[in-house]
């Protein structure tokens, strides 16, 4: 503002009226000029900057504000899967396997994961695994994730990192150490995998027959070992402690005198089914009471018998000295030269006490092959002119020497490695 008009004493009246007529009049006209310049617009230079900034900032924000509604989507899948996992948890408890369970529609669906970009992955739709997938197959920020759960109701979350690291700490947060799939850790699934089949098939074997009902001994599954191997007694479908409890068990059944005969066949060694009036169908395994009319136990008992036997007389013939191959019959083959054993034949033939490997000379094929037998001479054009009459023309041919050739048979050979005894 114009000092002038900014004093507030001044020597007279009419000074100070004039003063303040004079100071109306600029700011008025300051007045009107701002508003002919509103009234007039932003120059098209103007608007034009304005534009190129805003490009500018768009440009800078829209990847950051896409990756940040990717990883929205991710977060929500997640608690999608937590949901499945916690599902799967509870039918577990309640005594169902793994394998055997899905998570429900209403837990988690392709229609729920559909909106977050996201599918269930075909191949693990069950709690023993249970993965999900983007459905962009060419998607570089989201990842594949899931979780796999044993029949202990052990979880282990489980993804594979996408090829834009921006989102590896977010799959890091869901799977820790398993966000990743290297071959060691594959393998390591893929065992895990194989004991719950197996266990799964091993009680499910028990069980049924446990149900028949039946009396005697059969393996099911054993946590210390991770095998099919707990021998587990019973009677009539009944679990009993150990054989002496399941013997108890029928003799206060049969009675004293079917009692009786049992133990004689027992004393006797005898081998296959024994049949009575008075005492039930039971098979004997070379004097060991079975307890049970199953033919695949017996089968199991003679297999044992089989194996112990085979193990007895292999451990006499590694002690021996002599070389060649295990005489025992019914046993698995194996060949021994000079204390180094063989599984193979082939493998004991190239071995010193098998055979001496020669060089053989062998036939391959025969070939048929024009061969030149001799020559011949005579006059022939395609030789050339010896002499010309005036006209130039050839009046003597120059001789030439031809080759005299027959087919015959040409053989080829090749060499190979055969056995000298």
């Amino acid at each position: 503002m114009n000092p002038y008009c900014k004093a507030k004493h001044l020597p007279t009246t009419t000074l100070l009226n004039q003063r303040n007529q004079t100071c109306t009049n600029l700011n008025n006209s300051r007045r009107f000029a701002f508003y002919k310049q509103a009234e007039r617009g932003y120059s098209l230079l103007e608007l034009a900057v304005v534009v190129a900034i805003l490009g500018i900032l768009s440009a800078l924000a829209f990847p950051n504000i896409a990756r940040w509604v990717a990883l929205s989507r991710i977060e929500a899948v997640k608690t999608l899967l937590n949901s499945a996992a916690s599902e799967c948890l509870q039918e577990i408890r309640e005594g169902n396997s793994p394998e055997d369970t899905s998570v429900k529609d209403s837990i988690v669906s392709n229609d729920a994961l559909g909106s977050h970009g996201y599918k269930i992955k075909d191949s693990n739709k069950t709690c023993a695994s249970y993965l999900v997938i983007p459905i962009n197959e060419k998607e570089d920020l989201m990842y594949q994730m899931g979780f796999k759960i044993n029949s202990l109701g052990e979880i282990a979350k489980v993804a594979v990192p996408a090829s834009d690291s921006g989102s590896l700490n977010s799959c890091k947060n869901w799977a820790g150490i398993n966000c990743s799939v290297s071959a060691d850790q594959q393998a390591v699934w893929d065992a895990l995998a194989k004991i719950e089949k197996d266990k799964k098939t091993c009680n499910e074997d028990f069980y049924a027959w446990l149900q028949k009902p039946s009396s005697g001994s059969y393996n099911r599954w054993d946590e210390a070992t991770k095998s099919c191997s707990l021998e587990t007694w019973a009677f009539e479908g009944s679990i009993q402690k150990d054989e002496a409890a399941v013997k108890s068990a029928r003799a206060a059944k049969i009675g004293a005198a079917c009692t009786a005969k049992l133990k004689e066949k027992e004393t006797a060694k005898f081998d296959g089914i024994f049949t009575d009036a008075e005492c039930p169908t039971t098979y004997f395994c070379t004097g060991k009471d079975l307890a049970t009319d199953s033919a695949t136990a017996y089968n199991a008992c003679k297999e044992e018998e089989r194996e112990n036997l085979c193990k007895s007389q292999l451990s006499i013939w590694r002690a021996s000295g002599g070389d060649g191959q295990f005489p025992g019959n019914g046993c698995t083959a194996i060949w021994k030269c000079k204390q180094t054993y063989y599984t193979t034949k082939i493998d004991y033939d190239q071995s010193e006490c098998g055979c001496k490997i020669e060089q053989e000379r062998y036939l391959i094929e025969t070939r048929i092959e024009n061969q030149i037998i001799g020559y011949d001479e005579y006059a022939d054009p395609s030789c050339g002119c010896e002499s010309r009459n005036n006209e130039g023309r050839c009046i003597k041919f120059k001789s030439c020497r031809h080759a005299i050739t027959k087919q015959v048979e040409t053989p080829i050979y090749g060499t190979r490695d055969v056995c000298r005894r």
